[in-house]
């Protein structure tokens, strides 16, 4: 039997036709990456700052002004007791009923309290902030006042991070900078999922 274009039309339904099961479908394949990619840039965002109490599990509150800070080292990222900033916990649930999963989207930096150049390191995982960074689970950006003296940044930055699970997964940021003590405060958008 020789294959020509009419005969595939007739056998192969077109890719855009076909039925899919998106992200609760098999991982990796074509059609749960293209829905991924759409629900990334096609989905909800919703923006948390700090809690009134972050002793527990319960870090970030929606809609919350109240910023996270980071804290520097002297070059280096702050080491000492409550350098980084605790923005998801374990005991921080979905704002949306039925969503499973969440990123970290995008970072409004409210204040930094110098002017030269920081790296913000975003760390995820399940255990422990140190164990995450040593299996290389984090993201690093780039942030700097835009005026010097401005303290103020006004944009939002995007960050890179895979999908993490609502009440598993937990979020810090570290910050690091040539001044020690220097701090960064932000609020976070984040995107939730369903699968």
């Amino acid at each position: 039997m020789r294959i020509t274009a009419q005969l595939l039309k007739r056998v192969v339904p077109k890719l855009d036709s076909l039925a899919v099961d998106g992200l609760l479908g098999t991982s990796n394949s074509l059609a749960y990456k293209v829905h991924e990619i759409e629900k990334h840039f096609h989905n909800k965002e919703r923006w948390f700052g700090a809690s009134a109490d972050q002793s527990g599990a319960d870090w970030a509150l929606e809609d919350s002004l109240t910023t996270f800070q980071a804290i520097s080292g002297d070059g280096v990222y702050g080491a000492d007791a409550n350098d980084e900033a605790l923005v998801w916990g374990t005991g921080d649930g979905t704002p949306v009923t039925g969503d499973t999963k969440f990123d970290l989207h995008r970072i409004l930096f409210v204040t930094l309290s110098v002017d030269t150049p920081y790296i913000i390191r975003f760390v995820w995982g399940t255990g422990t902030m140190a164990a995450a960074i040593t299996a290389n689970q984090y993201s690093t950006i780039i942030v700097q006042n835009i005026v010097t003296g401005s303290k103020e940044n006004g944009a939002p930055v995007d960050v890179m991070m895979p999908r993490l699970t609502y009440g598993t997964d937990k979020v810090w940021a570290q910050a690091k900078c040539a001044t020690d003590d220097a701090t960064a405060d932000f609020l976070v958008g984040i995107h939730g999922y369903t699968g």
